[in-house]
């Protein structure tokens, strides 16, 4: 095992970059960029009780110097509501400072869920999940307020339908916008 880990990137699809290579991914990108040792532990279809489920195994243990968690969107599209993600964001950070790791938290991206429903797989939680992501994303902000952590917005980025590959995951040029934002926090 690496003695020396600058970053773990922690998530679900958006952070593992679900449908493209892995050097097209924005964490690559990043890493690749800023000549950063990394993990990263984004597991696709991952929900935030998942992610607090395998957090010391994946990301804890390796006593990185700073955690980047994104969550949440999987937990939206499975109906659950913005209190059950916040509560497990928060004990994700909290767990982090135990170990003096600097936290970054990740707010996602929009989906396009009617995109989503011909391309990825039907479901009746698109409509609620593009709702909520604006009330997901005030949240985070207050918990990084309350935490003093860092936050990179990718919901705040102008991503049009051409940037997705089906309404949930970017593509290549998404992923790419991605790292752009990210850089102006890490970098």
């Amino acid at each position: 095992m690496n003695n020396h880990i600058d970053i773990i990137f922690f998530g679900d699809s958006l952070t593992f970059g679900y449908g493209v290579s892995k050097e097209k991914s924005w964490v690559y990108l990043i890493a690749n960029k800023l000549n950063l040792s990394y993990i990263n532990n984004g597991k696709n279809g991952d929900t935030t009780p998942s992610m607090l489920s395998r957090f010391y195994s994946d990301a804890l243990k390796y006593n990185p110097h700073t955690i980047f968690i994104m969550g949440g969107t999987n937990d939206l599209l499975c109906g659950r509501s913005i209190s059950s993600i916040i509560e497990n964001i928060e004990i994700m950070i909290q767990d982090s400072y135990k170990i003096n790791a600097k936290v970054i938290i990740g707010i996602p991206p929009k989906i396009i869920g009617s995109m989503a429903n011909e391309l990825f797989i039907p479901s009746s939680f698109y409509s609620y999940a593009e709702k909520s992501l604006t009330q997901l994303r005030d949240s985070l902000i207050l918990i990084s307020h309350k935490y003093k952590t860092n936050i990179i917005d990718f919901y705040s980025l102008e991503l049009t339908q051409d940037l997705y590959i089906d309404g949930l995951h970017l593509s290549s040029e998404g992923n790419n916008i991605m790292y752009k934002e990210a850089v102006k926090i890490l970098n």
